[in-house]
């Protein structure tokens, strides 16, 4: 019997819930918003004999996330994955006041104030976040930016491959939150001092052979490739389904970009591999 898939949504109020299931629904999923957690057991048996659910994504509270798995992992028939999405707790803040929506936990009377509701949210999410296999940060990303993520991971069918997606960011503007590994290029000669190269980034061809032709990146290559190819084979081997490597500079505009192009597509040849650009997109 071929297994029903079933993809969990859950995170941060705010942080793109209702965003993704309109994304998933794009990509022919049967979406279920809040489905009550109590008569989960019985939509089980429903997927289980019809085939019109063969790709089921329902988005679930912080409060049922953890029943919800717990109940969904114990049918064999179900193949379960589990999306996080995350927000930096200001861009929160921002976005509810924008937006003059009032947060869930404040229309349950659960908080008094919109900075206790994200607070008490925060302690809410941590077992969830633990036993999620997707962890997106939308702190910084675009609309489009959270479909090619979504797309990129279920567009072809969920499979077991192993995925790897490299985003360049600049430390001034933070760390990526979702990011399993960092590696800081700070140390590398700099494009933004040569007056010619300042207002372009590591996706124009000029900046991209003046970093690539320094020795300190001829080396540095080197011996972070040797570092990679041995660790990402462990990871692998470990059954990890996706890695997300943060390369950082200043600014995320010349050098992070610029080794984010090369490394994408050097490990292109051997997993599935995307790249972001999180502050040279914008």
């Amino acid at each position: 019997m071929e297994k029903v898939e079933v993809v969990v949504v859950t995170g941060m109020s705010g942080a793109g819930k209702t965003q993704a299931m309109a994304i998933f629904e794009n990509m022919e999923y049967r979406c279920i918003d809040n489905y009550p957690i109590a008569l989960l057991k019985e939509f089980g048996d429903l997927i289980r004999v019809s085939a019109q659910y063969s790709k089921v994504a329902m988005a679930v509270s912080l409060g049922d996330a953890v029943l919800a798995v717990r109940v969904l992992s114990n049918m064999d028939w179900v193949d379960l994955t589990i999306v996080f999405l995350d927000c930096d707790d200001e861009i929160l803040l921002s976005r509810y006041k924008q937006t003059r929506r009032s947060h869930p936990l404040m229309i349950g009377n659960v908080a008094s104030s919109l900075i206790e509701a994200i607070e008490y949210e925060r302690e809410m999410a941590e077992p969830i976040s633990k036993l999620a296999n997707i962890i997106i940060d939308t702190s910084l990303l675009k609309p489009t930016k959270l479909q090619d993520k979504l797309e990129s991971y279920f567009h072809k069918g969920h499979t077991e491959t192993f995925r790897i997606t490299f985003v360049s960011f600049g430390y001034k503007h933070g760390i990526p939150r979702d990011a399993d590994l960092l590696l800081d290029v700070r140390f590398l000669p700099n494009p933004f001092y040569v007056k010619e190269l300042r207002n372009l980034t590591g996706n124009d061809q000029a900046v991209y052979d003046y970093v690539m032709e320094k020795p300190e990146t001829q080396e540095f290559i080197e011996k972070t490739i040797t570092y990679y190819d041995y660790l990402l084979k462990k990871y692998e081997e470990e059954g990890k389904m996706q890695m997300i490597i943060g390369v950082g500079c200043t600014g995320g505009q010349h050098r992070s970009v610029t080794l984010t192009n090369y490394l994408a597509d050097h490990y292109s040849k051997y997993y599935q591999v995307y790249k972001w650009h999180r502050d040279a997109d914008h």
